[in-house]
């Protein structure tokens, strides 16, 4: 290799050293640790550092043709050190501003989602609701009252038979209906009885 390629090289280890120390700095900040699920936070790791490897990889590719030498990790060392030493309390403020302001906007657009979209048809299928109850109603109220005018003049002719018939024929019919329907219960018990003597 050249000088001026070994130059880039160290130079863009140095800035990859600077790229891993805030990559672990925002992957702290957005993943907890949980000890219920110490697994998945295993598998998370082993794919942010798989990631962090494939990108150093990468910008050592188009560098030097993925030549390693040992100066490469000195360099990734350096600028690692370089951002814990005069970047990290910087970034870390920044990145908590970038948080707070993608937050107001996603908070923004969600309330004018719900603003536009979900309280007007809310609102529209209250009314529909509300009609729906209401043409109900009034269609229960027609009906009975066709039924009304429908059966009145029946309860009027019947009424009106009624005054007719003496009371006591009334209670006599009454008492024939009762002696007949006694009949047919003795009738059906005697049969009953019969039957279980013949079982036996």
């Amino acid at each position: 290799m050249t000088l001026s390629v070994q130059f880039q090289t160290m130079l863009s280890m140095a800035a990859m050293g600077i790229w891993i120390g805030m990559a672990i700095d925002t992957y702290g900040r957005f993943v907890h640790e949980r000890r219920k699920w110490y697994w998945l936070h295993f598998i998370n790791d082993l794919i942010f550092w798989l990631l962090q490897a494939l990108i150093v990889f990468y910008v050592l590719l188009h560098v030097n043709h993925a030549n390693l030498r040992l100066y490469i990790f000195a360099a990734l060392l350096c600028g690692f050190s370089f951002y814990k030493a005069l970047l990290q309390t910087g970034y870390k403020h920044v990145l908590e501003v970038m948080i707070r302001i993608v937050t107001q906007v996603f908070r923004f657009f969600v309330r004018l989602f719900y603003g536009l979209i979900i309280k007007p048809v809310k609102w529209v299928i209250s009314i529909i609701l509300a009609i729906g109850i209401l043409a109900a109603r009034w269609v229960w109220a027609i009906v009975v009252t066709l039924l009304k005018i429908i059966f009145s003049p029946i309860n009027w002719l019947f009424r009106l038979i009624s005054r007719f018939i003496p009371k006591q024929t009334w209670y006599n019919l009454k008492g024939k209906w009762l002696k007949k329907a006694g009949i047919l219960i003795s009738l059906k018990n005697t049969v009953k009885n019969w039957f279980r003597k013949q079982e036996k």
